[in-house]
């Protein structure tokens, strides 16, 4: 279940046991502020453009995000987007989409809670999920077989249709138990299925980020990880 609060200005859906935990409607937009001292933020320094925080936001420790622009537009405009409705902006978006993976049982983190706050024809977002404990970006590893694994979770989102806008190095996790995350769903969505072309797009992105690392492995890893991938898509209960 989660909960939603909406005004003229700003709005916000929670998690219900994200709302269950907070006094009122001031602690929870409390908890969409990096600067609120009981988060104890402390800012993410790998991946992302510099505006996501690691946070405390009981019950849970979580990643919050506030959404920024990239390219030659966040020179003009950092952090506004255009205003069409709670519904349409780009947190309540991406919560949505990752709750019903989250639903689903694939490999994200949980959605905790989605803001947004409107100036005019404009507005600004914002984004809790729950923090993966010990978690690494892709990028520090060199394990072949946790490389084969992402290539099966990766795999496994296309199954069920999920197009990830921005897959890199950065946004596939994986844990001290070398179980493998994915993250970042901003500007994602959910079809019917994928046709080989947008399959192979959201690879060769993959692909190009992990050729940025210059690592010296990168070719045995990037096998291992089609070789996760393909084993994955051609599984029995994919072709019935």
């Amino acid at each position: 279940m989660t909960v939603e609060s909406k005004s003229s200005e700003r709005w916000f859906r929670v998690d219900q046991t994200l709302s269950d935990h907070c006094a009122d409607e001031a602690r929870i937009w409390a908890s969409f502020d990096p600067l609120t001292s009981w988060l104890n933020a402390q800012p993410v320094t790998q991946g992302g453009r510099a505006a996501a925080w690691f946070v405390r936001a009981d019950p849970f420790d979580a990643v919050l995000r506030h959404y920024q622009r990239g390219g030659l537009v966040a020179k003009f405009i950092q952090n506004r987007y255009l205003w069409a409705g709670f519904a349409k902006t780009r947190s309540s978006q991406e919560f949505e989409l990752m709750r019903t993976l989250w639903r689903l049982g694939l490999p994200v983190p949980r959605p905790l809670g989605a803001a947004a706050w409107r100036h005019g024809l404009s507005y600004r977002a914002a984004l809790l999920t729950q923090r993966i404990p010990r978690a690494k970006p892709l990028a520090q590893c060199s394990d072949l077989e946790t490389w084969r694994r992402a290539g099966a979770a990766i795999a496994e989102m296309h199954r069920f249709g999920v197009w990830h806008a921005d897959l890199n190095v950065y946004n596939v996790l994986f844990d001290d138990q070398a179980k493998v995350w994915l993250i970042d769903f901003d500007r994602g969505r959910l079809m019917a299925f994928l046709t080989p072309g947008q399959r192979a797009r959201n690879l060769s992105r993959l692909l190009r980020s992990l050729k940025k690392l210059s690592l010296s492995q990168h070719q045995p890893c990037w096998l291992a990880l089609l070789d996760g991938y393909q084993e994955r898509w051609c599984a029995p209960e994919q072709l019935k």
